[in-house]
This record gives C-alpha cells, structure tokens and sequence, in this order.
C-alpha cells in the first residue's frame, strides 16, 4: 500500500466509532428504549465494558420477548451459564432432525443501519463446525442483505463474528431495516444437533472505505516469483505465512526471499506445521510448543512485526488453541467465507475466503468496497498448476479499479 493510501487507511479506521450519525444512534436508542433489550447500567465487571468495544449494543439479550424462533427451526431459551456480558445470553437448539436453527424480531417502526457494521458475541458446542447468517430485510423479504460467517471451531469458547456481506438481494434500504434474523446451519458433517448462543449484538459507525488484504499461504515459492513481481506494479504488498521448517526445500520460499519481501512492506507471519493433523488433534502442551516455537523462529529472523500475526493451520481452532493464540498473538486468520466488518471486533477471529473463487471472489471485494469491509484473499499456488498467473493479474487489475485501500495485517492492527 502507498504511504498516501496507508495514512488514509489508518486514519479512516480509527475515527470510525467515534463519529455518529445522528440517524443511526437516535434510532437504535430509540427501538431498545421502545421493546428491544433494554439499556442497563453497566459496572466495571461487565463483559462489554471491559472489552472497550466501540458502539453500542442492539441488543444484549437480557430480554428475549422480542426475539422468536422460526417455525420447524429449532428453539429459543435465556441461558444464564457462562453469559458473554450481562446475566444471561439466548441459547438457540435444534435437535439432529432439525435441518437449521433460527431466529427474528421485527421492528415495527424500523431501524436505521446506514453505515453500521455489525458484530456479534457467539458460542457453540457439540461439533467442530457452525455456518451463521445474519439477514437484514430492508424493508421486507424482497430487499435483504445477507452477512455470513463459517466458524471452525473453538469449541464451548466465546467469539465474536465480525459479519461481511455476502448477498444483497433487491435493493435493501438499510435506513429502514423491519426485521433482523439470526440463522446457524451445520457445517463439515450433515447430523448432530445444534447448540450455539448469542450475545451482544452490536452496531459501529464503519469506515468510509474498504479494504482488501492477500494473504499467502504456505511459503511457496511462486509467491515471489510471480505474485511479489505482479503486486510491486501496483504498489501492494501482501502477507506470507511461514511454515519455517519448510523454508529452502524444493518449491519453498528461502530466508534471503522472505527478507526481501519483509523490506519490501509485506508481513511474514507464523503458520505451525501440523502436518496432516490440526492444531486440536494435539496435546494441550504439544499446541503450545508448536505456536510458540514458530513465534520464536519469526521473531530471532527479524521478523517482529510479522510474528504478532497467526494463520491457523487447517483452519481448525480447539478452546486450548485459542487461548495459546490470544496469548501469544495479536491477530488470527482462518477461513470464514466472507469478508469482515470493520472496526475489527475481535482480531483473533479474522476471516479469509478464496482468492481464486473467479466472480465471486470479486464480488466480495466490490462488497468490501461498498460497505467499508475487510476482504482477506487466500492464495496458495500461484502459476500453471494453480491460481494461474493471467488469473492472478486479473485479480490485482480488478482491485485496482474498486475503490479499496490494499492493506498487511500491520495496517489493521494499527488501524484498529
């Protein structure tokens, strides 16, 4: 990214949930003073408080009057057990004969989103993989834009969904969003039950841009042979995840290439080898030996700024992942199928689609561009027995018409 676009980046990012538009906070305050979750004096010992998020709740599901579970699509109760914030959460089932689970409240007076992206507080157990949608139908079912989310894992531990777009049907007027629903699909495996509860839904002014970063995966060596020499003609840089042990074998990336990239503006962040398991199929301390040790290998290189950032080897996050994670790193990439809202709620829960998806890969980065969003593309091999170099340079080209700033990880943690 240009020095230009890199302060206009940063700049945009961190103003955003700081100045509000009069429209969007008058009518949230409106709609939970008049049958959304109330508004509750918060002590220094609740979650959110403590968190520091910026906005503010839509609804913090202390109260679930308002909320109603869809006909055949499982079952809706308050949870008091191990609440995100406040005294309890919604907790949303569905049993193995259930083929998704779901829930809405309307709003009869509607509600103004212009501008607003949207994040929410989310646990699930019971299976290893959880599809969410959150749909806005602006003002009904023939305008409703679509923001997704697949989560890998963590098991039984609190997350938060920063929801990208990724559908838009009809032309949804989001100053006058009539009702809000919350879908969970399963995801990896067909049977089993649904277990999941939400918290803390939540709305923040979003940045007037959006943002696109490329993201590397598996210290191959087309990246700079083909990807650094196409991106340096546009003035972008990118992200490469190092599987250290794996640097200088037969179509590796070398320590002399990594730090050409690294002088070159990108970040070289840590991804563990794991092999053919994922990083839960491990002992607890045989997790932390394989995430601090490839942090440690980063940082004595000379990488440091590369090594706050962590890419999750096969996607999978187990509870004692996360938290070695959390420790040890200041961001977290994994697949999620769908660009990310921004300001980031929770960067250890940063989603990246496919770059090589053709139109919809495309599509998404326009989306970012229209509603401030962030659009992480993974690429893995890029030449003739991959992502093809003509493909590739299509790509960038599309990029560089869509009105988006092409940002590392870096410059979305400082940006945050």
């Amino acid at each position: 990214m240009t020095h230009r676009n890199r302060r206009t980046f940063l700049t945009t990012v961190a103003t955003a949930g700081t100045i509000g538009l009069a429209g969007c906070l008058s009518s949230v305050r409106e709609w939970r003073s008049d049958g959304g979750s109330p508004s509750r004096e918060k002590s220094d010992d609740d979650g959110d408080d403590a968190l520091g998020l910026l906005g503010e709740p839509i609804d913090d599901f202390e109260v679930l009057d308002g909320w109603t579970a869809m006909i055949d699509a499982g079952s809706l109760e308050a949870d008091a057990d191990d609440p995100y914030a406040g005294s309890q959460s919604a907790r949303l089932t569905a049993d193995e004969d259930t083929e998704y689970a779901a829930i809405y409240r309307t709003i009869p007076d509607g509600l103004d989103l212009r501008e607003r992206s949207l994040s929410l507080a989310v646990a699930f157990t019971g299976r290893e993989q959880l599809h969410l949608s959150l749909e806005l139908f602006a003002p009904d079912s023939r305008a409703v834009h679509t923001m997704e989310r697949t989560l890998v894992g963590p098991t039984d531990r609190w997350t938060r969904v920063d929801f990208g777009t990724t559908r838009v049907d009809g032309q949804p007027d989001l100053s006058d969003v009539r009702e809000i629903r919350l879908t969970a699909r399963r995801r990896g495996t067909g049977d089993g039950s649904i277990d999941c509860r939400f918290d803390d839904l939540r709305a923040v002014d979003r940045p007037d841009s959006g943002s696109v970063m490329l993201l590397f995966d598996g210290s191959l060596e087309s990246h700079y042979e083909i990807a650094f020499e196409r991106m340096e003609e546009y003035g972008y840089t990118g992200v490469e995840s190092v599987i250290y042990e794996a640097l200088g074998d037969g179509g590796r990336l070398t320590i002399d290439e990594l730090h050409e990239l690294d002088d070159a503006g990108w970040d070289v962040a840590a991804r563990p080898r794991t092999g053919s398991q994922s990083l839960p199929d491990m002992s607890p301390d045989e997790q932390a030996e394989a995430i601090e040790r490839t942090n440690a290998f980063l940082e004595s290189r000379g990488f440091e700024d590369g090594a706050t950032h962590f890419v999750t080897p096969r996607n999978v996050l187990g509870p004692e992942t996360i938290d070695l994670v959390r420790e040890h790193y200041e961001t977290a990439f994994r697949f999620g199928g769908a660009p990310n809202a921004r300001p980031l709620t929770d960067p250890h829960n940063v989603g990246f689609f496919s770059g090589t998806d053709g139109e919809t890969t495309k599509q998404y980065v326009d989306y970012a561009a229209e509603y401030g969003e962030l659009a992480v593309l993974h690429v893995e091999h890029v030449g003739d027995d991959g992502f093809s170099e003509a493909a590739f340079v299509d790509l960038l080209a599309h990029i560089d018409a869509t009105d988006v700033d092409v940002v590392t990880a870096t410059d979305i943690l400082e940006g945050r």
